[in-house]
């Protein structure tokens, strides 16, 4: 039989003690990484969605500054927006419109009208509407 002091039971006490402290705060280190780890993704995501909303405002406040709004020549129709220097089309009607570099819209030459169904056809097909 063995016997075990109780000086030895009280070590074995301790040292058993110390380890579950050791392994408690092992844990705490690990969920601390943990959290830290998540809370630098979050920033991560956040910081590249907020750079992909600012590229998004700048390209619309360009287009917004390079386009014009357009009344057709052929049925009226407002709320056309197209481009200075480029050919587009009426929302409603679909007449060819061309506007020059000063801002003035006429009705497009039939080279412009060949040309811009052109454009927007391999826009369309390639997907970048």
């Amino acid at each position: 039989m063995c016997r075990i002091g109780l000086g030895n039971l009280i070590r074995i006490g301790f040292r058993v003690s110390d380890h579950i402290l050791k392994q408690q705060e092992i844990e705490r280190s690990r969920t601390a990484a943990e959290q830290a780890r998540l809370q630098a993704e979050a920033s991560r995501e956040k910081a590249i969605e907020e750079t992909a909303s600012y590229h998004r405002t700048q390209l619309e406040d360009q287009i917004a500054r390079d386009s014009v709004a357009v009344e057709c020549p052929n049925c009226g129709a407002t709320g056309n927006r197209i481009r200075r220097n480029s050919t587009g089309f009426c929302n409603f009607c679909g007449t060819a419109i061309q506007i020059g570099s000063d801002g003035m819209a006429f009705l497009a030459d039939p080279i412009a009208k060949t040309k811009a169904l052109t454009e927007e056809d391999i826009k369309r097909k390639t997907g970048k509407v």
